[in-house]
């Protein structure tokens, strides 16, 4: 019993240590960049999305989302941004590299035990 209430307890983060361990400044530099890059793009077709725009519409939205949230959830950048998704199709080369900083950032702060 009193080892219980005398342990040690893990000293949790804050707010901005927590977001530099998931290098979330950096994640939202590249989905400013990246919604740049996106509204280039017309036509096209991906899965859910009709069309480059729609995928850019969806994208600003949940980016705006994002951004006003107390605690963001990055499921649908995820899906959005993982190898040969919807991003890939629309931007194709020009855009692969930030994708790809881009899904693992969210992936790591969307799965943080992994």
């Amino acid at each position: 019993m009193l080892n219980r209430i005398f342990r040690k307890r893990k000293k949790k983060l804050s707010k901005s240590e927590e977001w530099k361990k998931f290098e979330l400044f950096e994640l939202f530099d590249d989905l400013d960049s990246a919604l740049k890059l996106g509204s280039e793009y017309s036509g096209g077709y991906s899965g859910v999305f009709l069309s480059a725009e729609e995928f850019h519409n969806a994208f600003s939205e949940e980016l705006y989302n994002l951004k006003y949230q107390n605690v963001p959830d990055f499921k649908n950048i995820c899906v959005w941004f993982a190898p040969t998704s919807a991003w890939d199709d629309f931007v194709g080369m020009e855009g692969i590299q930030l994708g790809n900083r881009i899904f693992e950032r969210a992936y790591k702060f969307h799965n943080p035990n992994n």
